[in-house]
């Protein structure tokens, strides 16, 4: 019996093989075949020979690809605040069909001295000492970033991708114009087409003390920075101008616990001490105000995950719920929301239209360590993707 299934897989396979081959030199029928799959197959391809990989890498290939495969939310990386080489595990969250899903792979075997700055459409920004990376970690590829100017003081990065439009992409450097000065800055722009920096034609613009340029969103054409401060700025990348955001809708004594993007538009969302819910609130198109979406009851949700209730006695109005704001989910056409918030051990989906809630995931920590885990993570999207970071061929 042994035999026979030896002797088929031997015919099988050799029967394969040329049929990969003839496919590998008929590049219109690999084309057609290859547009229509999964990044995943997309990927082992790229695994079965040379011409494949540069084919699968060529820009002809990927923006064809990507002009017919939007980039979609694939899953959450979480990554530790505070890492040591004893606690340096990224979690990574899957939000789709893992049987269907690849998990993302970083290109350096010691993390414990990257930090990552910034994800965007399939591609992540990092910082290793003082150099800095673009790296795709779906097909494991990076590249050295050069740094041909020189600013007077740190420089926060922003990146900018946007597949479907172009295969290239490109990073904002936001530098203050004077050492001393504590108010105005400079743009500068990279493009991975180009591999060069050169000055925004932006001119030097003033920003509020407390605004985070460390947490830059892109949406829709713009770089977004806002969080702790009354009103927010974002940077036009084609008109290469500042403009300003209009008011948060929640001022006094409330906090921003999120500000994120999905499927192109732009969600904050709100709470305060004492407060036991959140306020989800969504950017109208033409930047002219802030939407209320919808009201998140953490009384409510805690009947259902009392793990995220906490445990003092006697109970401190301010301190009453272990949740931490991971992610908004927008569903198709804008029919849902879904809040993904981490808890003690454990990250739940709630959705704000049917008001139900769902686990998905449960952390690989310790029973000892998940009373710490909500909160002790920075979160980045993992979006599977072909692009490389730099084009090989045509």
């Amino acid at each position: 019996m042994s035999q026979t299934v030896n002797a088929n897989s031997t015919t099988l396979s050799t029967t394969t093989n040329k049929s990969a081959e003839t496919i590998a030199h008929d590049q219109d029928l690999l084309g057609e075949v290859s547009v229509r799959s999964s990044v995943k197959l997309l990927i082992s391809f790229r695994k079965a020979s040379t011409l494949w990989r540069l084919w699968f890498s060529s820009l002809y290939f990927v923006s064809r690809y990507n002009h017919l495969h939007p980039p979609s939310l694939s899953g959450l990386l979480l990554v530790p605040k505070y890492r040591t080489k004893k606690d340096d595990q990224i979690e990574y969250i899957c939000l789709g069909d893992q049987n269907e899903s690849i998990t993302p792979v970083f290109p350096f075997e010691d993390m414990t001295n990257v930090t990552l700055l910034q994800s965007c459409n399939g591609l992540l920004l990092c910082c290793k000492g003082e150099k800095y990376y673009v790296f795709n970690p779906s097909i494991k590829e990076k590249k050295l970033l050069p740094i041909d100017f020189s600013p007077v003081s740190p420089v926060y990065y922003s990146l900018v991708f946007e597949p479907s439009i172009s295969p290239h992409y490109k990073i904002i450097g936001l530098t203050k114009t004077r050492k001393n000065s504590n108010s105005m800055y400079k743009i500068f722009i990279y493009s991975s087409e180009s591999n060069l920096w050169s000055p925004s034609k932006a001119p030097e613009f003033s920003a509020p003390g407390d605004i985070d340029f460390t947490s830059g969103i892109y949406c829709n054409g713009s770089v977004h920075w806002t969080k702790r401060v009354k009103r927010g700025l974002y940077f036009d990348i084609e008109k290469e101008t500042i403009n300003d955001m209009p008011e948060n809708p929640r001022q006094e004594q409330c906090s921003c616990e999120y500000f994120g993007h999905s499927k192109g538009y732009l969600y904050c969302l709100f709470t305060m001490e004492g407060l036991h819910h959140y306020e989800l609130f969504e950017m109208k198109k033409d930047y002219s105000a802030w939407d209320f979406k919808c009201k998140i009851e953490l009384n409510e949700l805690a009947l259902h995950f009392p793990k995220m209730s906490m445990k003092t006695y006697p109970r401190d109005p301010h301190f009453m719920y272990q949740c931490h704001v991971l992610s908004v989910f927008r569903g198709h056409n804008g029919e849902f929301e879904e809040i993904i918030m981490s808890i003690p051990g454990e990250v739940i989906a709630y959705n704000c239209k049917e008001k139900t809630s769902r686990k998905i995931y449960k952390s690989r920590k310790s029973e000892k360590e998940k009373k710490v885990w909500y909160g002790i993570y920075q979160v980045y999207d993992f979006v599977e993707s072909i692009s490389p970071v730099s084009f090989l061929t045509t």
